[in-house]
């Protein structure tokens, strides 16, 4: 009987630790991104490497991160508080930290259930807990373009064409010869990640653009015109998108007459920033010009290319392709 009040309590105390124990709530992780602060396997706290950072992000349905050692993705779905993973996979390099790795990626893949609470992120499994925190401005802002638009960034090389880089159009494009321009083409799954005003015009044409190459602040693609994929196009990072800037050069015959137009990408003025001069002329089936003018679009300060009336582009200098 002297046992009953220290039985009473000690059940009390475990009554009110269940009753304490929060369950998951859920709450919104598209578009979000963490960074894993904590993580216990079996009760136990696993150890964390100091100089190493494992992140998570969740972003169209799809989570992706690094690990010590690896990449890796999967897609997610929610339901309440329940969160389930798909075809969790991961790159396959080998480090001193694969132990860590594994253990994480055995967790996450387990998961079961979630809860976020402001700026903290909890993923539970059978077996253990993951424990997150948002990622900071910068670096979220970094990992939001590295993996959009700067993904695609990747696949335009430097050119290396000195003081001047000359573009012109294609006709043949079925038969690019020794054609300087011929690009990598561009999946269209990373099409979301160019403005809307091409993006459209592309997903309507069916024609395909190609990514050429990265010269003077510039991205040049070959992009669909009169004869698919002929034209020459600069474009720009700006507010983490591939905007359209000028389609440079473009040819098209039609009814006895031709058209083309080249450009070269040059710094005209020495300010340490690229224009644009333009050369067009009109043809008839013989040969003979019947239109001919020389452009300048000088780039500004802030960026933009504005017309230069009062610049006179020497036609000698600026001599256009035989295509």
């Amino acid at each position: 009987m002297n046992n009953l009040p220290t039985f009473c309590f000690a059940m009390a105390m475990l009554t009110l630790f269940a009753a304490c124990k929060s369950e998951p709530i859920g709450g919104k992780l598209e578009g979000s991104y963490w960074t894993l602060s904590a993580a216990k396997l079996s009760g136990e706290a696993a150890n964390l490497a100091k100089d190493s950072e494992i992140t998570l992000v969740f972003s169209e349905g799809k989570l992706n991160g690094t690990a010590p050692c690896n990449s890796y993705f999967a897609g997610y779905a929610t339901n309440g508080s329940t969160i389930n993973l798909s075809e969790l996979g991961a790159t396959k390099r080998f480090c001193d930290e694969m132990e860590q790795e594994n253990t994480y990626l055995s967790l996450l893949s387990k998961a079961q259930a979630y809860s976020v609470n402001g700026d903290k992120l909890d993923v539970f499994s059978p077996n253990g807990q993951l424990s997150f925190v948002r990622m900071k401005n910068d670096k979220a802002e970094a990992t939001r373009f590295s993996q959009g638009v700067g993904k695609l960034a990747t696949q335009f090389p430097m050119l290396d064409a000195g003081d001047v880089l000359h573009l012109h159009p294609i006709l043949r494009v079925d038969s690019p010869g020794n054609y300087p321009y011929k690009g990598t083409l561009i999946d269209t799954s990373f099409y979301k990640y160019f403005s809307t005003d091409v993006r459209d015009v592309w997903m309507g044409s069916g024609g395909e653009v190609m990514a050429v190459g990265q010269y003077g602040g510039f991205f040049i693609c070959r992009v669909p015109g009169r004869y698919v994929s002929s034209d020459i196009a600069i474009f720009w990072i700006k507010d983490s998108e591939m905007q359209h800037v000028e389609t440079v050069a473009w040819a098209w015959c039609d009814e006895g007459w031709c058209n083309q137009q080249d450009a070269w990408l040059t710094d005209t003025d020495k300010d340490g920033r690229t224009d644009v001069v333009q050369h067009y002329t009109l043809t008839d089936d013989r040969g003979k010009i019947k239109e001919e003018r020389l452009t300048l679009l000088r780039q500004t300060e802030d960026g933009e290319l504005l017309p230069d009336n009062t610049a006179k582009p020497e036609k000698d200098k600026f001599k256009m392709a035989k295509i």
